[in-house]
């Protein structure tokens, strides 16, 4: 999907293809007014493919952008888009989602269907070879005067072998997609586990380190820290995030220095919360409590790193992969005899079915891609802030009714 924003009029922009397809009007709602009003030559260009286009690949295409700003933009736009559609449910969304109308809703969004686009190359592969043998086959039945004697006969294939071999096809790709779920359920969980425990911590911070003007200093400093964990866990986990861009606001220039450069964020993170705990000198069931929290959030993200690290047997997707595009192949010289010139939309269409459900096992199979860590990063921060700004009140709270530590 392409993104192509023309500056030169307000009338060009206008016509232009940013309005006209879905990254295009995500990337017009969160568009700076004074960046709208520039008037500038050229065009900005950016390929947005997928959910899980790197850093890397995506600065191949920014030399295209002409300024900084127009690079911060394009930027800005690629990740707006990945926001929404990693987008986390509603009740509006869950009533669309079981609503009668879903199946035309599903037909109207062809377009934007990621699973489409990646499988839209082996699918027209696929349709053009059965295009030919359906041509090739009708010339030899309608006998031109102009066909070579010399071309031999068209090949066809028994349909048994096909039959033969569609329940070990349909195992290989049942088998792969459940793997692939069962992946994504486990990083959804391990990260999940991630934020809820650091709003435990933030919850035994709150209510256990005294309050003291250390006390206090502590609680900041912690409350800091757990935030900048999340999301330093995000972006440990993918290639798209800036972490100076991500922290900012939360931690100073010699802080997001230290963070940076250590090897691994999320481990330096607990370890600075860990002195933290130990210099405010708690009593020793509470600093007990407390290391077990960080325990289960180191435990949390070893299975992350290890999901990230280890995909599924390269062999297993790979015999998947040559086996499904062998057979798809063969598919053209066996439903010649049974269907005519209607093998080539059948064949295009068994085809979508069965690369799609292989590209969707492929699509989970890196799970932290898909999942929405921003909104649960976003959450977690809103909630640890929600306690800083509420523990004096109901400290005071307490207080004026005789309760205190």
């Amino acid at each position: 999907m392409i993104i192509e924003t023309k500056l030169t009029r307000k009338a060009a922009m206008l016509r232009s293809p940013l309005l006209s397809n879905p990254l295009g009007r995500i990337g017009a709602e969160f568009r700076p007014v004074t960046l709208c009003r520039r008037i500038r030559t050229g065009a900005v260009r950016v390929r947005a493919e997928a959910y899980v286009q790197s850093l890397d690949d995506a600065n191949q295409v920014f030399h295209k952008a002409q300024t900084e700003e127009d690079k911060a933009l394009a930027y800005s736009q690629i990740m707006e888009y990945r926001a929404h559609r990693r987008r986390v449910f509603n009740f509006k969304d869950w009533r669309r989602h079981r609503s009668q109308s879903r199946y035309l809703h599903h037909i109207q969004t062809l377009r934007e269907s990621g699973v489409i686009r990646n499988v839209a190359r082996p699918v027209l592969t696929v349709a053009a070879m059965s295009l030919v043998v359906a041509f090739y086959n009708h010339l030899f039945i309608v006998q031109p005067p102009w066909l070579p004697a010399w071309l031999p006969s068209p090949p066809t294939m028994a349909i048994e072998p096909i039959q033969l071999t569609t329940i070990a096809l349909s195992l290989l790709l049942v088998f792969r997609t459940n793997a692939s779920y069962a992946r994504w359920e486990e990083g959804r969980r391990a990260f999940g586990a991630i934020t809820t425990v650091c709003r435990d911590l933030a919850r035994q911070i709150y209510a256990w380190f005294p309050d003291t003007p250390e006390g206090k200093t502590s609680k900041e400093v912690a409350s800091r820290w757990l935030i900048a964990l999340a999301k330093s866990s995000m972006v440990h986990l993918r290639d798209e995030h800036e972490l100076r861009r991500e922290l900012a606001g939360g931690l100073n220039d010699h802080e997001l220095d230290a963070l940076d450069a250590s090897d691994n964020r999320p481990m330096y993170c607990l370890q600075l919360l860990s002195h933290v705990f130990a210099m405010n000198k708690l009593p020793k069931h509470y600093i007990v409590c407390m290391d077990e929290n960080v325990h289960k959030i180191v435990i949390a993200i070893n299975a992350c790193e290890r999901i990230l690290g280890t995909p599924i047997p390269l062999s297993y997707t790979r015999h998947t992969a040559r086996f499904l595009l062998a057979w798809l192949f063969c598919i053209p010289f066996t439903l010649w005899p049974y269907a005519g010139w209607a093998m080539v939309p059948l064949a295009a269409l068994v085809s979508f079915v069965l690369l799609g459900i292989e590209e969707i096992g492929i699509f989970l199979e890196e799970p932290f891609s898909v999942l929405s860590l921003e909104h649960l990063c976003r959450s977690c921060e809103d909630c640890i802030r929600s306690m800083h700004s509420g523990d004096s009140k109901i400290v005071e709270q307490l207080k004026s009714v005789g309760v205190s530590h």
